[in-house]
């Protein structure tokens, strides 16, 4: 029942966010695996003027609270104390990191919140 809802979910965020410029939405399906949309994440495109610590800053002041993707391992503070990953970059890491984010996606989420979302970020890339 969970991972119904979590793909209605993820439905309904994908219907409401096709074809909005700057973004790239979760795909639904890999060729060994169906999106469960246990998080939803976007990915903000390269030429928008804006990273996602600013559209969360945003869209939190539009009253919904989004949260950063996890930080790269090699960027990780105990683990640059340790001396791991010194000198090394992961390009795509550090960019999914800094573009990347997740828009509420809790089993509890209505369909009118969803909604919400779906215009906050909307009016956000406009």
């Amino acid at each position: 029942d969970f991972v119904q809802r979590k793909r209605a979910m993820g439905r309904r965020y994908t219907d409401g966010l096709s074809g909005v410029h700057g973004i790239q939405l979760p795909p639904p399906q890999t060729a060994d695996a169906q999106n469960i949309y246990w998080v939803y994440a976007l990915v903000l495109d390269d030429d928008v003027d804006f990273d996602a610590e600013h559209a969360i800053s945003c869209l939190a002041q539009a009253g919904v609270g989004c949260r950063p993707f996890f930080w790269p391992m090699h960027e990780q503070p105990v683990l640059r104390a340790m001396g791991l990953f010194e000198g090394e970059r992961y390009p795509a890491a550090e960019r999914a990191a800094r573009r990347g984010f997740y828009v509420p996606s809790g089993l509890a989420l209505t369909t009118a919140q969803i909604d919400t979302v779906v215009g906050a970020v909307r009016d956000l890339l406009r």
